[in-house]
């Protein structure tokens, strides 16, 4: 079993946010991530980490490749014609989706509401796929329950606001204690190097990943502030304003593995990134 190679602190759970600001503000070198229950992240870590790498290597790795060229390079072979965006493909993957992960279904400007008119609506989608899931006997009633619940809210209040929350994400249903890992790193984006028991770790290649949060802290302030096994949480000092930088953040996490952000599917148009304060990014 391979040590975790940073110190992790317990934070109550219900004051996540205040404790994570408490964190940065008061530990000079260190960028502090939400890890989720401690136990549970031990565990993770000790499942999924067979070799941990060195960070300073995959640091100097980062800083020494061309971002730019390597993503464009890549979005240009996956992406050969300009494709028309503001189509997401709801039925695939919802279910995959928890809760908490599920978006809005526009930005709320014409062109997103003219899009939105010619797609089916959320709440016919989930009620179709539920009662497939249903029929196939194969979910838990906790999942079903949970489906349920989504439909309930989405058809009572609609679906603004409903797209994830990273710390959220990573709050234990039934503790009261979440573990903060305290990363010696010099500016936020370095800590992704140290973050190597998730999906991403292994979908993505390391560097690349890391300079990519680079170039998401220098171009938006992106800092890293959670970490699951299938997702990473970015809290966003200036925010993506509008749909052409929302399809080039979700590109090139699209190149990196990543299934989802927010509440958008890889392959589409991003909305739900669009003035987004936070941004959750999943991998499956």
């Amino acid at each position: 079993m391979l040590d975790i190679p940073f110190p992790l602190e317990t934070v109550p759970a219900d004051q996540a946010d205040t404790a994570l600001k408490e964190l940065i503000a008061d530990r000079d070198g260190v960028m502090p991530v939400l890890l989720g229950d401690r136990d549970v992240f031990s565990t993770e870590w000790a499942e999924y980490v067979d070799v941990f790498e060195n960070p300073k290597e995959i640091l100097a790795e980062a800083r020494a490749l061309d971002s730019e060229m390597w993503f464009a390079n890549r979005i240009a072979r996956k992406h050969p014609r300009r494709v028309e965006l503001g189509a997401p493909r709801w039925i695939a993957g919802v279910v995959s989706i928890p809760k908490r992960v599920m978006g809005r279904l526009g930005s709320g400007d014409a062109e997103s509401e003219a899009h939105d008119a010619q797609k089916p609506t959320l709440v016919s989608v989930l009620k179709t796929q539920l009662a497939e899931l249903e029929r196939a006997g194969e979910s838990t009633e906790d999942e079903l329950s949970e489906m349920r619940e989504v439909i309930a809210e989405i058809e009572a209040d609609g679906t603004e606001g409903l797209f994830p929350d990273p710390i959220d994400y990573v709050k234990p249903r039934r503790g009261t204690e979440l573990a903060a890992g305290l990363v010696n790193a010099a500016e936020p984006w370095e800590a992704a190097a140290w973050l190597q028991h998730g999906a991403y770790a292994v979908c993505a290649p390391k560097a690349a990943l890391v300079a990519h949060c680079r170039w998401l802290w220098t171009t938006y302030g992106a800092r890293i502030i959670t970490a699951s096994t299938d997702h990473i949480g970015f809290q966003m000092d200036r925010l993506i304003l509008n749909r052409d930088e929302a399809t080039d953040v979700m590109r090139r996490f699209e190149i990196l593995g990543a299934t989802a952000i927010n509440g958008d599917l890889i392959d589409t148009d991003g909305d739900s990134l669009i003035h987004a304060d936070r941004l959750w990014v999943g991998w499956d």
